[in-house]
């Protein structure tokens, strides 16, 4: 022990064997330990923004405030009528920049419906950014429809100056005109894409063949449902989900059978998700694209509570009365 301690010299950072051998034990039985369950004992939380901190009682009071909103709100994915450029202030030019300016072209507006030109011997690019240098996120093959998502945007300056550049939905933005810095113009007005019902419950007996959804989950709150041969009309891009189930936002009218039905409230059009494809998770298909030169119009639907009939339930009832 002697010998162990004369070898000690604190001054110079030297320390004896002995010494060394207590210090890793110590260490080891301290690590050996598990940590505490939660080292913050208080916390002061009256200045604090963060909701993980609010009190429990304003944090209630805010949820219920956000959960009134979104009944409120059209479902999700669907661009409300009242929604105009101006709410589009949030979308991203992207990187890098390049000078631009809003620009009025061919009375576009938010939830516009577009058609990249048949004619066209190239796909047109989806890029990040309004600029031509941005990220490639995908291309748009002729004939392929796109949602607007806000104001077109025309170029400045450089060799692609007076190019319209338009955002879309989801996210991206095109060349919706090129034709002022000598290209063709990309895309072309049209109608919202109409789709038909085309699933028969096997059951029968007045019951739903498909059900409207508030939202894009599967599991979200019925809003109403709908007959074989509905037309529903497309509010924006669909969705596929990872195990192949198509989900898109429609929009479609509702039936008014009686004056308290005229007098409601509600919503004199209906906005929610349904599934047009679930072929892929072993289901079956929905729903099937009208022509484009369809002409007729989305018969208004009553089926909110199940009850009412489609176009086909109407007929056979009144090959039933006569």
């Amino acid at each position: 022990f002697d010998e162990f301690h004369e070898l000690e010299a604190p001054a110079k950072r030297e320390y004896g064997l002995l010494r060394l051998l207590l210090c890793r034990a110590a260490i080891e039985e301290e690590l050996s330990q598990p940590p505490p369950a939660n080292r913050l004992r208080s916390l002061e939380a009256r200045l604090c923004t963060s909701p993980a901190v609010q009190p429990q009682q304003q944090r209630r009071g805010e949820a219920q405030q956000q959960q009134a909103a979104a009944r409120r709100r059209p479902a999700a994915g669907v661009i409300s009528d009242e929604d105009g450029d101006s709410d589009a202030s949030y979308i991203s030019e992207g990187d890098p920049p390049e000078p631009n300016e809003p620009v009025a072209w061919s009375k576009s507006q938010r939830g516009s419906w577009w058609r990249v030109r048949t004619t066209l011997r190239e796909d047109l690019v989806v890029r990040n950014g309004v600029s031509l240098f941005s990220a490639e996120l995908r291309r748009a093959v002729p004939g392929e429809m796109l949602q607007q998502k806000g104001g077109p945007r025309v170029l400045t300056s450089g060799r692609a100056q007076g190019c319209i550049r338009m955002p879309i939905q989801p996210y991206g933005w095109v060349t919706a005109d090129a034709t002022r810095a000598g290209g063709p113009q990309y895309l072309i007005r049209a109608q919202a894409p109409k789709w038909r019902a085309v699933y028969q419950s096997p059951t029968g007996n007045g019951a739903a063949d498909v059900i409207v959804r508030h939202g894009l989950e599967l599991d979200s709150e019925a809003v109403m449902s709908l007959r074989c041969g509905d037309i529903v009309e497309q509010a924006g891009p669909s969705h596929t989900r990872s195990n192949g189930i198509v989900r898109m936002p429609v929009v479609l009218g509702r039936k008014s059978d009686s004056k308290e039905e005229e007098d409601s409230p509600r919503p004199a059009r209906i906005s929610g998700w349904v599934t047009v494809d679930a072929s892929a998770a072993g289901g079956p298909v929905f729903f099937k694209p009208l022509p484009d030169n369809f002409a007729g119009e989305a018969p208004p639907a009553n089926h909110g509570g199940g009850g009412g009939r489609g176009r086909r339930g109407r007929q056979q009832h009144q090959q039933s009365a006569a």
